[in-house]
């Protein structure tokens, strides 16, 4: 299969280097710039230079496309196009993706015959098999799960990259995590001694996952030198993986070109680490444990809570308005019409107040049967 490539983001490099030692896939065509450009002529990776990324869409030796692109609404695009253009995608995840990213892409995914694969985390597990999204073990008599990744530097950039490829290899073992909690330890010129990412699942079901951890330190900190995947047993064994950016990516990419349902199962395992980075930030903000999926109320709720906290607002005032005109009243002589305007006024709010419970039949109860 040949391979262009569309981007200026370097975190596709890895990929590429796999495609220049490869026999089976080669890469013909590419339209980089930036980081993503010195990084390939440092590697000396040959490829044709194009100018514009239609160029490498519209390219008709081309049968998969690598999207490398740090702007979002600039990366569906050249996606549906892509599609459009009748080629296969890669794409690199940008780095303020949401899990609103993941739905355009299963979007674009649905409305096409070609598939779309994100290259996440979980590629990096050398024992995850080419034909499965998560990890084919015993999943019985497991106590705990916990992943460290070490990383070169904190910047916030590397931080949000590894903390998404963290979540992805926990998710990778195939358990439902519903509760997040994420603690940070910072040095005094704020930068990232260590962070540590909890994952639960909620008591109340049956039979909840075991607890997940993520550890990232800096690699000077770090007693492991690489990043792996831990799975502690009731039988007092340890399962070691280990997770390395040289594991091979081609096979599972050409395996899910020619399967579609794999691809959307992929994609949807994808969308899982999206909200779990998105909870992730919620804790930090929070400082608590957050849900990851979190029901705001319906609007007759929301609206019943505002009018409920709105009638003690329109209660004091009356019996403070009442008081007032009362004594003023008493100690000053006023003209008949400005005693009824300070009436009109004092009564004002309660009418109002009364109309507006009108508008409870319309609010619309979001969380019921329509």
């Amino acid at each position: 299969m040949k391979f262009g490539v569309i981007g200026n983001n370097p975190l596709t490099m890895s990929l590429l280097l796999e495609l220049a030692g490869s026999v089976e896939h080669s890469l013909v065509v590419g339209a980089i710039s930036d980081r993503l450009a010195q990084s390939v002529a440092a590697a000396q990776i040959s490829m044709r230079l194009v100018s514009t990324p239609e160029d490498a869409l519209l390219d008709s030796v081309v049968d998969a496309v690598i999207i490398a692109v740090d702007d979002i609404e600039e990366s569906l695009r050249l996606c549906r196009a892509a599609t459009q253009a009748e080629k296969h995608v890669v794409i690199i995840p940008p780095l303020e993706c949401s899990p609103a990213f993941s739905f355009e892409l299963h979007l674009i995914l649905d409305e096409s015959r070609h598939c779309i694969v994100p290259l996440t985390g979980r590629f990096q597990l050398a024992d995850l098999p080419a034909m499965e999204k998560c990890l084919p073990m015993d999943r019985s008599g497991i106590l705990q799960i916990a992943a460290e990744i070490p990383i070169e530097n904190s910047t916030p950039e590397s931080r949000t990259i590894t903390i998404l490829k963290g979540l992805d290899i926990l998710s990778a073992s195939g358990f439902d995590y519903t509760q997040v909690t994420a603690l940070e330890s910072l040095a005094p010129d704020g930068t990232l001694l260590s962070l540590l990412i909890t994952l639960n699942s909620q008591s109340t079901i049956e039979t909840p996952a075991p607890p997940a951890t993520l550890m990232i330190r800096p690699r000077a900190l770090s007693p492991a030198p690489d990043s792996e995947l831990r799975i502690q047993r009731s039988s007092a064994t340890v399962q070691r993986m280990s997770v390395s950016e040289r594991a091979p990516a081609l096979p599972r990419i050409d395996w899910l070109f020619g399967n579609r349902e794999a691809c959307s199962k992929w994609m949807e395992s994808f969308s899982i680490s999206l909200e779990l980075a998105e909870a992730v930030k919620k804790s930090l903000r929070r400082r608590r444990t957050v849900d990851v999926h979190f029901d705001s109320g319906s609007e007759r709720g929301v609206f019943k809570s505002q009018m409920t906290a709105m009638g003690c607002g329109v209660l004091t005032f009356m019996m403070l308005g009442m008081v007032a005109y009362l004594v003023i009243a008493q100690l000053t002589t006023l003209p008949n019409w400005v005693l009824h305007t300070a009436r009109i006024l004092w009564i004002a709010p309660l009418v109002i107040f009364l109309l507006a419970q009108a508008l409870l039949p319309i609010a619309r109860n979001r969380t019921g049967s329509k």
